[in-house]
């Protein structure tokens, strides 16, 4: 059903999301899937967290100073205009049609990335609370998830991971709040294989999301965790020390 559903899209024209221009298969126009692209993969950024850099070095301070519970980060975009308003749109507006546009652009990421990353037996997606979904009505770490599994046919497994609780409002605080705001926010109840895990998300700021989720499935027997989100936030001025420390 889904490649039938991807043959129609590709023979009848579509409208860009972004400018409304003509695009095919549901995609972002040339120019605009060009302008998202290329601004993410010439950035420089930490391999591990996904955070921007003032120079092409493969770890940042942060992951220096806290080393994450995941290996590495691969994002489809950043979170800056105007990749954010497909964001916006997904999470805010419904906009479902976005998750796989961000899953084909977060697996050909992962395709290009070198080296190569582990090769993934499971995608886990971050679940939302129950808040958050009587809100939106979906979950879109699972909504990106699904299509990405449907992209890679890397097997999706939902119930390796539970939220324990509801938790503060993320884009309220600041990375310190972050952290402890997510400390045991999430649990496997059972013993995973030992293999490599992509947990997915939609936006990564802090990583302390996902860091913690990371933590619990490799105490539960995963081998490793690669993070795989839609958008990373780029860092702010408060991250303005990073760069010092990774020129050091």
């Amino acid at each position: 059903m889904y490649s039938i559903l991807n043959k129609i899209r590709q023979v009848f024209p579509t409208a860009c999301p972004l400018c409304a221009m003509p695009a095919a298969g549901a995609d972002l126009c040339d120019g605009c899937h060009r302008d998202l692209w290329q601004g993410r993969q010439t950035q420089a950024a930490c391999r591990q967290c996904g955070g921007s850099l003032a120079h092409k070095l493969s770890s940042c301070g942060d992951c220096r100073r806290r080393l994450p519970a995941f290996a590495l980060t691969v994002a489809a975009i950043s979170f800056s205009y105007p990749g954010d308003l497909l964001i916006r749109g997904f999470k805010e507006r419904g906009q479902l049609a976005h998750a796989g546009l961000f899953a084909r652009m977060l697996s050909r990421a992962m395709s290009m990335q070198v080296p190569a990353l582990p090769a993934l037996q499971a995608l886990v997606p971050i679940p939302s609370g129950h808040a958050s979904l009587r809100k939106r009505g979906f979950n879109p770490a699972a909504e990106l998830a699904r299509e990405l599994c449907r992209s890679t046919r890397i097997p999706l497994r939902q119930g390796w991971l539970r939220r324990t609780r509801e938790a503060s409002l993320q884009k309220t605080l600041n990375s310190a709040a972050r952290r402890k705001s997510v400390e045991g926010l999430y649990a496997c109840d059972e013993s995973i294989p030992a293999c490599w895990v992509g947990v997915v998300d939609d936006v990564m700021t802090s990583g302390s999301t996902l860091h913690q989720a990371a933590l619990v499935l490799r105490q539960a027997g995963a081998l490793g965790v690669v993070a795989l989100v839609a958008a990373r936030t780029p860092r702010g001025p408060e991250h303005a020390e990073d760069t010092r420390d990774s020129l050091a």
